[in-house]
This record gives structure tokens, C-alpha cells and sequence, in this order.
């Protein structure tokens, strides 16, 4: 939701489905390895020992980093392996599509045809073979999937207008209550709403209506999983971005005002280990992904148009010619109606290592704009 305030489209290329490994320098340990709050190293077995006893196990990630994705997936395999049922709820899937995963759950729905009946690209966004893997294992090990979230034209909704421009329709999605942040985090909010303020052209209002979408996008989260838990008496793991998950905010947040004593622990990603704190039980490593190009796009999404409403200063767009107002119209040929759009469009041009054809309106003239770009190389080259 932090990315989604910001409206800035810095696609790091090929970061959804980079093809070469990546690796940090030789201090760093190997990717996949545990670590307690207290910097120890943990093996699988002792990670999923420690699990035990939670109703709620929360699982961060970058979106687009496959290792956290392979992580995930091994974390789940480890505790289906200790015979203990679970279920797996995921922030990915908003619960207007739960009927889908459980034809899935049932065997009706293989993971190759998920993709399309989910309508994952357009619905999340990021690469669907990220996360093909945690699909699987949740099939190999018989662990039901579950949707935790509203539809996403909610929390835009709510972001542009504010929650009084809901429907009645739109309404029936949200938790019965919702549970605002917590008062240091929204400090930290306000200071990257400051820091970004001018880049965005946002104003206070903005900041309010950002705060209640990402509210009601973290109590669904926590409201759907304490529904799944009461419901099947078992523990819920939930894959999440990390940002709503650390330092106890977001989800874990409204999971404790929720349900005052759920027992819940978390395990985040860190990029190196100085990132490990005493703020979350458990962490894993796993390097960036690596690019160092960023095609930066500042840009507003309003009915089924998309305008340009900054150029990052150096990026590939400013390189090649974008200006503030311009409307995207087409890439490759192709229409641009949403943000989705672009980023489908940018990767698919980064992996076919190509030059993107960008077609704009500008001042009612049609233009054409060339961005090259190329995959992502080794950290180490």
C-alpha cells in the first residue's frame, strides 16, 4: 500500500522474473538462511519448531524478489511436514475471488489455470510465476488456500475520494471495523508523506484518505484471517508485503486489537543482516533484487487513463523524452488503461530485451517515446 501512496511507477526491470542469479558480497550468509531476533542462525526445523503455538504465523516479501517467494514456499512445506494443519491466507487475493480457491483447495483448479480464473494480472500486478511455487507446495501438502483482502478498486476508491464515495456494493467489503495505525507509525508515515509531498502533488486530505485505505486493506487482512481461524480451529500463515508486517504494525496490529490474545509471530525478509532487529522474532536473508535502471514514472491512474504527473530527474523517461501531462495511450501497440498495464508492458519489454515504443498524448498531439531496456544482470558483473 506504501508503494501505491507514492503513485511512483519505478520499475526495477526484470525484477518480476529476473533470469540470472543473484548474489551479495562474500560476508553476506547464503540466501534462504533463518535468523532469530537476536542474530542466530536458525535451521528449517528449528524455524518450524518455533512456529508451533501460534495462531497466526506472518510472512513478508518483496512482491517482485523471487527468493522470498522460494522461501515462503519452503517455509510451508517444513510445517506441512510436521503434520500440523494450517491454512494459508494470501494478501494477493481479494475475497470476491475465494470461490476460485476453493475449487482450487478441491483439486478442480490446476496451478496452471489459476493464473487466468484468479485474473491475477490484472487484479495484483506482479508476476504469477513468483509465486507458482507457493501454489504448488500449498497443493502438494493439501494446505487450503485463502483470499484475505477487498477488491482492489476499493482502497483506490478510498484513496482518490474518500470512504464516502464507496457504494453500497463496494461497502459490503469492508471489515466491520477498521483499525488505524498506530500512532508511531503514522509519524513515520507523515514523514515520507512530507519527503514525497512535492514529487506527487498531494495534499493533507490525500495523506488522510492514504492512511484510511491502507487501514481498511490491513483490518480485512486480519479480520478474514481471525474468520479462518475460528472457522477451522487451526493456525493461519499470511503472505504478505513486508511493510505490513514489521515492527508489529499493520496486520499484527489489528490482529491484536481484533483478537486481544491471538498468539502471532513474524518472520520478515532482510536484504543484509544489519538489518535484523529486535522489532520482528525472526527474519531470513535474501539478497535484492539487483538492476540499478529505473524507468521513472510518476504518473495517476483515473478512469481507464493514465497521466504522467512527474518525470524522476535521470530516469530512462526523462532520458528518453516523457513530460509532466502527458497521457500514455499505448506501448507496443498495445493500450494502456491502468498502472498494471505499464508494468506488464515494461517488463515484458525488459525481458525481450528490447526498446519500449511508448505512444502519448501531449497537448493533443500524439507522440512517440523509445525507452530501451534491458534485463537485469549479476550483482557480481
Amino acid at each position: 500500500m506504501i508503494k501505491r501512496f507514492l503513485l511512483l511507477l519505478v520499475i526495477l526491470i526484470a525484477g518480476c522474473a529476473p533470469k540470472y542469479p543473484v548474489t551479495g558480497p562474500p560476508k553476506d550468509p547464503l540466501p534462504g538462511t533463518f535468523f532469530s531476533s537476536a542474530d542466530e542462525s536458525l535451521s528449517h526445523k528449528e524455524l518450524a519448531s518455533a512456529m508451533k503455538g501460534n495462531d497466526f504465523i506472518l510472512i513478508g516479501e518483496s512482491h517482485n524478489n523471487p527468493c522470498d517467494h522460494k522461501v515462503q514456499a519452503g517455509i510451508i512445506e517444513e510445517m506441512s511436514r510436521t503434520g500440523k494443519s494450517f491454512a494459508l491466507g494470501l494478501e494477493m487475493v481479494s475475497v470476491d475471488r475465494q470461490d476460485i480457491l476453493d475449487r482450487f483447495n478441491k483439486g478442480l483448479i490446476d496451478v496452471d489455470n489459476l493464473r487466468e480464473m484468479l485474473h491475477w494480472d490484472e487484479s495484483w500486478g506482479f508476476d504469477y510465476e513468483l509465486y507458482r511455487m507457493i501454489f504448488e507446495t500449498s497443493r502438494k501438502y493439501s494446505v487450503p488456500v485463502f483470499a484475505l483482502n477487498v477488491p482492489r478498486e476499493i482502497t483506490r476508491n478510498i484513496s482518490r475520494h474518500g470512504m464516502e464515495s464507496l457504494s453500497f456494493e463496494e461497502k459490503t467489503f469492508l471489515p466491520e471495523n477498521i483499525i488505524y495505525p498506530p500512532h508511531e507509525q503514522v509519524e513515520i508515515l507523515e514523514r515520507q508523506f512530507e519527503f514525497h509531498q512535492d514529487m506527487i502533488q498531494a495534499d493533507e486530505p490525500y495523506f488522510q484518505r492514504f492512511i484510511a485505505a491502507q487501514s481498511v486493506w490491513d483490518t480485512k487482512m486480519a479480520s478474514e484471517a481471525i474468520r479462518i481461524h475460528k472457522d477451522r480451529q487451526e493456525p493461519v500463515v499470511i503472505l504478505s508485503g513486508t511493510m505490513h508486517v514489521k515492527k508489529g504494525y499493520g496486520i499484527e496490529h489489528r490482529l491484536r486489537s481484533l483478537m486481544p490474545h491471538a498468539r502471532v509471530t513474524s518472520i520478515v525478509p532482510v536484504r543484509s543482516l544489519e538489518m535484523i532487529t529486535s522489532d520482528n522474532p525472526y527474519h531470513f536473508f535474501c539478497p535484492p533484487v539487483r538492476s540499478g535502471m529505473r524507468l521513472g514514472i510518476v504518473a495517476s491512474e483515473e478512469d481507464g487513463q493514465v497521466m504522467v504527473t512527474g518525470v524522476v530527474k535521470g530516469s530512462l523517461a526523462e532520458n528518453a523524452g516523457l513530460e509532466k501531462h502527458d497521457e500514455i495511450v499505448k506501448v507496443d501497440g498495445k493500450h494502456i488503461s491502468s498502472m498494471a498495464d505499464l508494468h506488464h508492458a515494461a517488463v515484458n519489454a525488459a525481458q525481450g530485451d528490447r526498446e519500449m515504443v511508448m505512444e502519448v498524448l501531449r497537448n493533443g498531439r500524439k507522440e512517440f517515446i523509445n525507452i530501451r531496456l534491458m534485463r537485469a544482470m549479476p550483482a557480481t558483473q
